[in-house]
């Protein structure tokens, strides 16, 4: 595994595996390293679907307002022509304590969901945001991004272990976007705000 630069490594991009620890294609992880390549080529120029945020509590539910925030973030630091979905990536893997099976079942449910639904962009993202127990404490949050073919691209799996993650201390499906927007933010190269 390779961790996300800025706060791992110090490279500039590091393989979009963040602060995070991240399933990478090297790795043995479910990143397909051409699709990979490909997603940091294509930043700045590529078009995104971004699906609501999927929210695992006892229930999934599904969040829109993530999606358009992240969308607008995208669009406004011109990483990429976002879309943003009403459709809700079904997320039917159990809550597991092993965290980073979950990521790669969800990563997988979004590669699948896409090859079943084609999107008319290059590349989908779903956000995925947990919280655990009955205190709703938030535990983890992840991003999966996979191309027009289902390849999983790129993600990252954010928790108590990371930085950015301790700094923030979500407690809110809100933070949780706040904190996927940051990272996202200081990690794809992004471009300032006009």
């Amino acid at each position: 595994m390779r961790m996300w630069s800025k706060y791992a490594t110090g490279a500039a991009f590091g393989g979009l595996c963040a602060v995070v620890a991240l399933v990478h294609g090297g790795c043995g992880g479910i990143v397909d390293e051409a699709a990979e390549k490909q997603f940091k080529q294509d930043l700045g120029t590529t078009s995104i679907t971004v699906f609501p945020a999927a929210v695992r509590r006892d229930k999934v539910s599904y969040d829109p307002n993530a999606a358009r925030q992240l969308g607008d973030f995208l669009k406004e630091r011109k990483l990429a022509d976002a879309t943003v979905s009403d459709a809700d990536v079904p997320l039917t893997g159990p809550w597991h304590a092993n965290e980073a099976k979950m990521w790669r079942e969800s990563a997988a449910a979004l590669a699948a969901y896409v090859k079943d639904h084609p999107i008319q962009t290059q590349y989908a993202v779903l956000p995925e945001y947990l919280f655990l127990g009955g205190k709703g404490t938030v535990g983890g949050v992840h991003v999966y991004v996979v191309d027009k073919d289902g390849r999983v691209a790129a993600g990252a799996l954010l928790n108590s272990h990371h930085r950015p993650f301790a700094d923030a201390k979500p407690k809110t499906v809100e933070d949780c976007t706040a904190l996927l927007i940051k990272v996202i933010g200081d990690e794809w190269n992004a471009k300032p705000a006009p």
